[in-house]
């Protein structure tokens, strides 16, 4: 699959299917179409709209079918931590053969109001056996039962105590990244921006994919892109995924992290679908931190969509990118 690290312009090659074939660059990553058919004969077609606990009960369905594969860490455990009297569940994976390892932060996606710990079960597994790294997965709270700023409070809170601690339940880690995808992505950077501002300066490297860091969905690839390829990430979406999120209409550097003061962050790895309508906001930050100082990677995914990482088990080309990226963060925090 052809990468453009670091170019905010459209790529100009397709990405390589299974046999080698040379894909058009406007076209879906052919794993990727295999796994929309697969869905699709199975009745598990994602659905974004109607009653909110029908959708995520689809969407859990999924994941279901995506990590049937997966095989269990010798080492997983649930976690709660209690945050403003609620306690958050979190779930703690574990590498073998190492006793202190680094640690990631890890905020699953799902527009602020859908997705389990058990949905990202499969695609953190992988990278905590590429990366050897270990990963604490953090299920904040979802709106619209809980609106921000409590999942934000949440994340911060939480990767606060554990650095503050130096250990997770009494095993000492020697490191600390920050990781999200989509909306995980954008309560990543601000959490790392939280942590900046409170003199907290242990994170050494933040791995975001295809995050959405403002509230503009007026972009030229959101017009392009928006539900491009079957995929339900469209404008409209993303204005209700806003709606559903944000209690009074707020709009401050902790819902748009893109708009902060981003100098003085660790260095930021950005991942993004060639094909994703948040591809041109990736591009927008990558260079706002460039301009800030900030050690930036920009990674363009060719023929890729957005949402991809849940799908490792059943789609190649997803557990391709896992790897490259683990073994690239690994490489960074030797």
């Amino acid at each position: 699959m052809s990468r453009l690290g670091g170019k905010c312009e459209n790529p100009k090659v397709g990405g390589e299917g299974n046999d080698g074939v040379l894909v058009d660059p406007n076209e879906v990553h052919p794993d990727l179409v295999g796994v929309a058919g697969t869905l699709r004969q199975l009745g598990l077609l994602p659905v974004v709209e109607g009653e909110i606990h029908k959708v995520r009960a689809q969407l859990e369905r999924i994941g279901a079918w995506a990590s049937r594969p997966s095989v269990p860490l010798s080492c997983e455990r649930m976690l709660g931590f209690s945050v403003n009297c609620r306690v958050v569940p979190c779930k703690l994976y574990w590498p073998e053969d190492d006793d202190t390892p680094l640690l990631m932060f890890y905020c699953h996606g799902g527009g602020f109001r859908h997705g389990t710990l058990a949905d990202w079960d499969a695609p953190l597994r992988q990278w905590v056996r590429d990366s050897g790294m270990a990963v604490l997965s953090i299920g904040y709270a979802l709106s619209p039962e809980y609106r921000f700023p409590v999942a934000f409070n949440e994340v911060v809170s939480i990767v606060s105590r554990v650095i503050n601690l130096g250990a997770i339940t009494h095993c000492p880690v020697r490191g600390y990244a920050l990781g999200g995808d989509s909306a995980g992505a954008n309560l990543a950077l601000g959490t790392a921006l939280a942590l900046r501002d409170a003199g907290l300066d242990a994170l050494r490297q933040l791995v975001l994919f295809y995050g959405s860091y403002s509230r503009r969905v007026s972009s030229d690839s959101w017009q392009r892109l928006g539900g491009y390829g079957g995929q339900n990430l469209s404008a409209k979406t993303m204005r209700a995924y806003w709606a559903s999120y944000l209690a009074e209409d707020e709009d401050d550097w902790r819902v748009q992290p893109i708009t902060a003061d981003l100098a003085g962050l660790p260095p930021v790895r950005l991942i993004v679908g060639s094909l994703d309508p948040l591809y041109d906001e990736n591009c927008e930050l990558a260079d706002k931190l460039r301009a800030a100082g900030v050690a930036t990677s920009l990674e363009v995914l060719a023929n890729m969509t957005h949402g991809f990482m849940r799908f490792n088990e059943v789609a190649p080309v997803v557990r391709d990118v896992i790897f490259a990226q683990a073994i690239a963060l690994r490489k960074a925090l030797a």
